[in-house]
């Protein structure tokens, strides 16, 4: 297994009130689209699909919204967005893409078996 501490996913979208109507809104009309949004979340909330992933992975994972990013994981990530690091001893690594994230195409499954091969 990595030397990851943690992992981290970065949504595609602000988060707060204003940046998730914003997110919504785009959505509905087609200008707006968060490939990990798709597999971590359905209408009505996380998916129990994902949580149990959560569960399996055995390392901490919490997700930020770009505006909630620090500036260390802003900077490595300011241009792969969406996508998912770990945090090790030496900074940030990336885990999964966001090609991977869309080849994905919301399937919780496809990104557990893509996030433990990156952490083997």
């Amino acid at each position: 297994m990595s030397n990851v501490s943690q992992i981290i996913g970065i949504y595609q979208a602000d988060g707060g009130v204003l940046g998730e109507l914003k997110y919504i809104t785009g959505k509905m009309f087609g200008m707006a689209h968060c490939a990990l949004c798709d597999i971590t979340h359905g209408r009505t909330g996380k998916k129990d699909a994902w949580k149990e992933c959560e569960d399996n992975l055995g390392i901490p994972i919490s997700f930020v919204h770009l505006n909630e990013r620090e500036t260390e994981l802003e900077e490595y990530t300011k241009t792969l967005t969406p996508c998912i690091v770990g945090k090790t001893n030496n900074g940030y690594i990336e885990l999964v893409n966001s090609e991977q994230l869309e080849i994905c195409k919301g399937n919780v499954k496809e990104l557990e078996s893509l996030l433990l091969d990156s952490l083997k």
